[in-house]
């Protein structure tokens, strides 16, 4: 008789491991569900720009365009790749399931600085997961979480709602190289119907002037049409200038951006619009009349040219 209740014990136990650790998988987001698209979606147009270096003209290349396809892959593709580091982990078999929590690792690859370990744990209505890491020249240190979250399933694997923090500080602490500082939030993140992801990040480098720190607010959001809506705001914390954008696009690729910035005692706002591949300017207009590189300049074309009108400031505020 002990052995006709052992058995289906045992097998209920194992049963609830195998689905937990199902479920855990397709409730994580994947790097392929949370790179959105951007302006240059149905052009395959793309651009590495961070910055603007000149006034815009109508007629010319948009470099405003320019601007809100780089900002919105550096933050999705970011997203993205973070995620997809957590996804290559999942596709392993856990070291460890019970019910309600399954582990990945300690482990790692021959040249990695680092051991890695990942836990996914049920709570509420989804999951909490962390992904942690222990310097193999410090075996004996205490892990450090540097990645975690927490995930809502949504009807299809991989889909759903959900947060996570970035916290490169912490990462820092391990071996290895390391570049970017501060840490990232992205307080929430959907791919269930049109994609949206929102984020606050504080201590970035600055790369454009050395030992300057930026923080940044971002928010993007897909829309049911195939355009979207981004907005960020930089605030350096060493010379506190302020500068924001909200650019807004159709499926198409045209779009608007509008601009606010506070610097070196100069407050300027700008607005810019752009047509359809291969994205030329049909209209600028600027709060400084003058050429002075990166705003100024004199209106050119014609608002009535912009799909967006008439102009929308961002609403976010970098902390």
């Amino acid at each position: 008789m002990r052995k006709f209740l052992v058995l289906p014990m045992v097998a209920a136990i194992a049963c609830g491991s195998q689905s937990f650790k199902d479920q855990s998988r397709e409730a994580l987001p994947s790097k392929d569900t949370v790179a959105m698209g951007a302006p240059s979606g149905s052009s395959g147009a793309s651009s590495s720009s961070d910055q603007i270096t000149q006034n815009s003209t109508a007629g010319q290349h948009s470099p405003f365009f320019d601007l809100t396809v780089a900002v919105a892959a550096t933050f999705n593709l970011s997203a993205a790749g973070i995620l997809g580091i957590v996804e290559a982990v999942t596709q392993n078999e856990p070291t460890s399931c019970t019910t309600d929590s399954c582990t990945w690792g300690p482990g790692s690859g021959p040249l990695d600085y680092n051991n890695f370990k990942l836990v996914v744990s049920r709570a509420g209505d989804g999951f909490d997961w962390a992904l942690s890491g222990q310097a193999k020249t410090r075996p004996t240190s205490d892990f450090v979480t540097f990645i975690s979250g927490h995930a809502v399933p949504g009807p299809q694997p991989h889909h759903g709602t959900g947060n996570f923090t970035v916290d490169f500080d912490a990462s820092n602490t391990l071996d290895g190289p390391h570049d970017a500082t501060g840490k990232l939030v992205v307080s929430s993140y959907s791919n269930v119907g049109p994609a949206q992801l929102d984020a606050i990040y504080t201590g970035a480098k600055d790369s454009q002037h050395a030992g300057q720190f930026n923080n940044i607010a971002y928010a993007y959001a897909n829309n049911a049409t195939g355009g979207g809506d981004l907005q960020f705001a930089v605030h350096n914390t060493t010379s506190q200038d302020n500068f924001s954008v909200h650019s807004r696009w159709k499926n198409d690729g045209q779009g608007r951006a509008d601009v606010e910035g506070h610097g070196g005692g100069v407050d300027v706002q700008l607005s810019e619009c752009w047509g359809a591949a291969p994205f030329v300017v049909s209209y600028f207009n600027s709060s400084i009349t003058l050429n002075v590189p990166p705003f100024g300049g004199p209106v050119s074309g014609i608002e009535s040219a912009c799909v967006y009108a008439p102009a929308a400031f961002a609403t976010l505020t970098a902390p």
